[in-house]
């Protein structure tokens, strides 16, 4: 009885997602055959985001990172809510900083609490960019064919166990805005003005500031509206679409030099993401191996990718020659965006499974495409069961394995996502809050991101890790220099040197703070180490622990 008590919560949120997701399921089918106008879109897409929110929401409250990355980028919005200034505060590494900005409400809370909000920023984001991503297809091939294409997507998002697919990644906002200029583009060719060029290319010209990882794709979109522009006969388009392509670099090189960061943004963001890609760690056909296995590791994006591609090529080798030349074009536009999502995903030749989520949007799109292919073939008095019979065969080959992988219970991360803080872990935290003040700087050597959430303290250096300083490359110079000056300049009342056992990425203290004898003379003078807590020592500023105000009791 107590074992029901403790479950129920689950047992109902669980229920609720399913009785949603096939209500979600059946007015899909239903408006197969009906107008697009007879199926208002806000209260369809209001039954799927409760659904997608009930199977994710105790997800939402892992007390723990869920990746390294997790806590650099909410570690990064904390240094930016109290110094906004990027470059001075904060290197965002091979994030930018649009990837940064929107976490900082997340900033405003402390410890665990910080986790949940941004795990609820990027469920947003992900979902928004869906929606866009459906109402793209909506306006090319109708909303009825956009909705039955999304609906796997949205099982999938919501389906997901895989920690690289809950958390706000650095490849979360750029997929909203290659889905938000898609829709702006597409809005474009139906009823031309000059409002969504603008948009198009602000949007286009923002990607690589969120990440560069992804500006191939954008590029790609970017040059198929210019010949799209071109084709129709409309060049004056072409000024609007070059100058708000350009306007978001111009601003952020602007802002940087007037700023005086110039160096700390061509250096970090331009020339060592090049460094990043030029020393991948698998080959091209490795790192895809890897890829392919991280999309089936919790099942939902392999099976959704799988059933897809099957329903596709049944679709396009039976209706390809019959359909329009229009119709034809898009899907072909769709395939080579895709091509390119795969290429970027896969160019930094590390498996890193968030990676795979430049692809979501791309296999909308694509898949979307194929299906128009036969949902707008020449309308007849077998138009409606044709479209019928497309729909139930691409739905049965997309969620029928994925609603029966989570009925039947498996789940790789099971034990990752239920994994609470060590007491070593929580102890350093609070070791940091006791001898330390809100809005005072951490310093870390090492990597250990989470410390600056768990503890709510901003980075006192602009890099929550040290990878670039540890690890011997063109810049390792300029990188030490930076961080020991912003140390020093930061006069961080605690240090943390977390190269150890225990430790991620580093763990052989031969590496540790200690092998870079500036930092190393500069800690020894000015420090007190007061633990040696899983695999973190941990200082405190020799004035400090003789102030009354932070001495332990």
């Amino acid at each position: 009885m107590t074992d029901l008590a403790a479950h129920w919560p689950l047992l109902v949120r669980t229920a609720a997602g399913w009785t949603l997701l096939l209500g979600a399921l059946g007015w899909t089918l239903r408006a197969t055959h009906r107008a697009d106008a007879a199926n208002p879109a806000w209260k369809w897409w209001a039954l799927c985001a409760l659904a997608v929110l009930c199977f994710r929401w105790p997800l939402l409250f892992v007390q723990h990172q869920l990746n390294p990355d997790e806590s650099q980028l909410i570690a990064g919005a904390i240094t930016l809510r109290h110094d906004p200034v990027f470059w001075r505060s904060l290197d965002g590494n091979t994030g930018g900083p649009l990837d940064y900005y929107p976490l900082l409400p997340a900033a405003w809370v402390a410890g665990f609490s910080s986790f949940v909000v941004a795990r609820l920023i990027g469920l947003a984001v992900t979902f928004a960019g869906l929606v866009l991503a459906s109402e793209t297809l909506a306006l090319l091939a109708g909303a009825s064919l956009a909705r039955v294409v999304v609906l796997p997507a949205l099982a999938a998002a919501a389906f997901t166990t895989c920690p690289d697919f809950i958390f706000y990644a650095t490849e979360t906002l750029p997929a909203l805005l290659l889905a938000a200029a898609a829709y702006a583009a597409v809005r474009q060719g139906r009823t031309p003005a000059r409002g969504w060029l603008w948009a198009t290319a602000l949007l286009l010209g923002s990607v690589p500031w969120t990440k560069l990882q992804a500006a191939p794709i954008g590029a790609v979109l970017w040059l198929f509206v210019v010949i799209r522009e071109y084709r129709a006969g409309r060049t004056a388009s072409l000024l609007p679409l070059l100058s708000g392509g350009l306007l978001p670099t111009l601003f952020c090189v602007g802002f940087a030099t007037v700023s005086g960061q110039w160096e700390n943004l061509y250096v970090p963001y331009v020339l060592q993401n090049v460094v990043y890609v030029a020393a991948p760690h698998f080959s091209w056909t490795e790192n895809a191996s890897e890829q392919g296995l991280n999309a089936f590791s919790d099942g939902y994006l392999g099976f959704w990718l799988a059933g897809a591609t099957v329903a596709g090529l049944v679709i396009a080798g039976g209706y390809v020659r019959s359909a329009s030349p229009a119709t034809r074009r898009v899907a072909l536009a769709a395939a080579v965006l895709f091509a390119v999502a795969v290429y970027c995903a896969l160019a930094p030749r590390r498996p890193s499974a968030h990676h795979l989520q430049f692809l979501v949007v791309p296999w909308v799109w694509l898949t979307g495409a194929v299906l128009a292919l036969a949902w707008t073939a020449a309308s007849d008095a077998t138009a409606i069961r044709r479209r019928r019979w497309v729909a139930i065969g691409f739905l049965a080959c997309t969620l029928i394995p994925l609603g029966g992988w989570r009925l039947a219970g498996h789940d790789a991360y099971a034990q990752m996502n239920a994994d609470v803080l060590s007491p070593a872990r929580k102890k350093l935290s609070l070791l940091v809050d006791r001898y330390s003040a809100p809005g005072e700087t951490l310093a870390i050597w090492g990597w250990r991101c989470s410390l600056y959430v768990e503890a709510g303290r901003p980075q006192a250096t602009r890099q929550a890790h040290t990878e670039p300083q540890i690890n011997p490359g063109p810049f390792q110079g300029y990188y030490l220099r930076r961080y020991f000056d912003d140390f020093r300049a930061s006069n961080a009342p605690v240090f943390a040197d977390a190269v150890g056992a225990g430790g991620f990425a580093f763990t052989d203290r031969n590496r540790a703070h200690e092998c870079f004898p500036p930092l190393r003379d500069w800690v020894r003078g000015h420090y007190t180490q007061i633990a040696d807590l899983d695999g973190t020592r941990l200082y405190v500023r020799n004035d400090r622990l003789s102030d009354r105000g932070f001495a332990t009791p």
